[in-house]
């Protein structure tokens, strides 16, 4: 009862501090390049909106429209509208606004011509992300409430000229095991168990005039449609982060690899690609196809509108996407012990309004899990959430998720969540998880509330 009572009490604290935030002064290297507010890309960071997806795809490059440059393939807007609008809107045009000599000019408006000749970006593209967590779970022998700083990792990005992206996150703390016979706190968690480079890769943007993007480095497989870091709760997505057996291969884990993607048509993504799975002659491959209907395209241009004919197909939009991968590893350099084994999956992102539903199934089949026995393994994974933002900084959504396998193994998973941004690039989160396995007939459940906050400067 008393460690019920003061996991409430720590919630309560932190959302009464969180009313105190009311500006948001400091937004990660992204925002500070493009001078734009964080809302720009994302709903509740960091999941991406059509914008921030569109950003991603095309190697970090800015489509949207900036402030005094001409317009290029802007949306063609039909019907007369409101005539008593149009005459005010006729009448400010014709008056015009005064403008202010003193303005200060925003640091990203006017380009230094040296630092671009140079390559160099107009600021340092650099941030630090960081995140607590507090939980309560009361099956727990021990630290039934708990409170972690679970990670901090620094993040830099951008892109030289239009023409080489690049991203990079690396671990400078990863919460790890607890010795009292060293620390109070957990130790950091380091090599090999944990990745201190997370991710590291250049992209060729329109190799050589094509359409072709070239990425080469350390980065997760365009597999999924989101990212592994593209949601508001604090859980991972069953469908991309389970693993079989004994084998480390998830589809949200990084690895050295190389991909070709291309947007065709505006509103088609592909991407293909060749990871180097160390210890092993054989590379490992992959391949993932999108569409998107309704909405901006892939390449952030704004469809055309009609004031006389508002439909809701105006606020909706709905990407498809579906990918394979098919590879093979083994638990040392030496072992003869292979697992050969192939991951497919379909997803959909349904978008109406304030309202979004995400659908998602991943099979994967192993032909030796355990490295031993050879015995064919077949996991099927479903996801469904249903997302709401009631407003720009507060959101809720549900989640169901549901694994088995086939030696009779089930698991029901159920996320209810709450997300809250006090700022752009503050996000809190409330979790619980209601978790239910049924292995050999025998049926154990589990409960967990989570309490997490993120933060990005």
């Amino acid at each position: 009862m008393r460690a019920g009572l003061s996991y409430i009490f720590l919630i309560s604290g932190l959302l009464i501090l969180s009313g105190f935030f009311t500006q948001a002064y400091a937004i990660p290297a992204f925002s500070r390049e493009h001078n734009t507010e964080c809302a720009t890309c994302h709903t509740i960071y960091p999941e991406l909106n059509e914008y921030g997806d569109a950003f991603l795809k095309n190697g970090f490059v800015w489509n949207k429209q900036k402030k005094g440059e001409p317009l290029a393939n802007a949306p063609q807007v039909k019907g007369e509208g409101d005539p008593d609008i149009l005459r005010q809107l006729k009448e400010v045009a014709a008056a015009g606004l005064p403008q202010k000599v003193d303005e200060p000019t925003a640091a990203s408006s006017k380009k230094s011509e040296p630092l671009w000749l140079a390559g160099l970006p107009q600021t340092l593209p650099i941030s630090l992300a960081a995140t607590l967590n507090a939980s309560y779970n009361d099956d727990a022998k021990y630290d039934k409430v708990d409170l972690s700083t679970r990670a901090i990792s620094l993040l830099a990005g951008g892109v030289i000229r239009d023409k080489l992206g690049f991203f990079l996150k690396y671990n400078l703390y990863s919460e790890g095991i607890f010795d009292p016979a060293q620390s109070n706190t957990p130790l950091n968690l380091g090599s090999p168990y944990a990745n201190d480079l997370e991710e590291f890769y250049l992209v060729w943007r329109n190799a050589l005039g094509s359409p072709l993007n070239l990425k080469a480095g350390r980065f997760r497989p365009t597999l999924s449609l989101w990212k592994k870091n593209n949601k508001t709760g604090i859980s991972d997505f069953a469908t991309t982060s389970f693993r079989v057996g004994k084998s480390t291969f998830s589809a949200d884990a990084p690895a050295d690899a190389v991909e070709a993607n291309a947007i065709l048509f505006n509103r088609l993504y592909l991407a293909t690609g060749l990871v180097d799975r160390k210890g092993q002659d054989a590379n490992e491959g992959y391949g993932h196809v999108s569409l998107k209907i309704g909405g901006s395209d892939f390449k952030a241009n704004e469809p055309d509108i009609d004031l006389d004919k508002e439909s809701i197909f105006d606020y909706m939009y709905l990407v498809l996407g579906c990918y394979g991968y098919t590879g093979r590893n083994s638990f040392d350099l030496y072992s003869q012990q292979r697992n050969n084994f192939y991951r497919a999956g379909a997803d959909a992102d349904l978008i109406v309004k304030s309202a979004r539903i995400k659908l998602a199934f991943a099979r994967e089949n192993d032909k030796n899990p355990d490295y031993s026995s050879h015995q064919s393994n077949t996991t099927d994974v479903l996801l469904a959430q249903a997302e709401y933002m009631f407003t720009p900084d507060l959101l809720a959504f549900a989640r169901y998720e549901y694994l088995t396998v086939n030696d009779g193994t089930r698991t029901h998973r159920y996320i209810p969540a709450v997300a809250y941004a006090p700022i752009q690039n503050v996000k809190l989160t409330i979790e619980y998880q209601h978790v239910s396995d049924k292995i050999s007939a025998i049926t154990t459940t589990s409960n967990i509330a989570l309490l997490g906050v993120r933060v990005a400067f």
